[in-house]
């Protein structure tokens, strides 16, 4: 057999290591039936949550309030398909013209996917985080002078702790790459409000031995 990428191995061991557990209802402002056999087995956070449930509520109900109804959607996308895209829009809001010309990953998508990768954290869903971050690093290399790029960074630099570099990693790469960035104003404003950016994006190009051409 092929190797399994680890998004594939944690769909194998979960339906393996639970087989014959039954379903749960996931519920923000929508409800979903999911099964406690793929849930549980990639995040502690559901298998106590699915324990509870069945003590408390006959429906098994997981109730997320705090969270985000788009990203919750996507993470369900995640654990049946290995895969998560973007929830279509109204075909009348004028944006969505605009987002569709943008290629697979474009500027909209950077923020979604900073979320995503936050909620992942939050459920400590690894192989979540890990295709997040490689659909965030993508969607930067095309979409990175765009204000939604700075959400993104904000986003990773204001949800996630200090000792998770992951998505902060990838937000100073992304701007070391493109250093005229620091010359806008709405950049240096930015980054004033995202406590170490400035020190992290310095502390890149001294490793990098670029220091001195900033």
């Amino acid at each position: 057999m092929a190797s399994l990428s680890r998004p594939q191995k944690d769909l194998h061991e979960s339906l393996e290591a639970q087989a014959s557990r039954f379903s749960a209802n996931v519920a923000t402002s929508n409800t979903y039936a999911v099964h406690r056999a793929i849930i549980c087995p990639r995040s502690e956070f559901f298998a106590a949550a699915c324990r509870n449930a069945f003590r408390e509520d006959a429906e098994g109900r997981i109730s997320l309030p705090d969270d985000e109804p788009a990203i919750v959607d996507m993470m369900v996308q995640y654990f049946y398909r290995l895969d998560y895209r973007q929830s279509p829009e109204p075909e009348d809001d004028p944006s969505v013209t605009d987002q569709k010309q943008k290629s697979n990953g474009g500027a909209h998508s950077l923020l979604l996917h900073a979320k995503v990768y936050t909620l992942a954290e939050k459920y400590a869903i690894g192989g979540l985080k890990d295709l997040a971050l490689s659909k965030f690093k993508t969607a930067a290399a095309q979409a990175w002078d765009t204000a939604d790029f700075l959400n993104a960074a904000t986003e990773a630099y204001t949800s996630t702790v200090d000792s998770d570099r992951g998505m902060r990693d990838a937000a100073i790469e992304a701007f070391a790459k493109h250093k005229d960035l620091l010359s806008r104003n709405d950049v240096k404003t930015a980054i004033e409000g995202l406590g170490s950016f400035a020190f992290d994006l310095l502390m890149y190009f001294h490793r990098k031995g670029r220091i001195w051409d900033v």
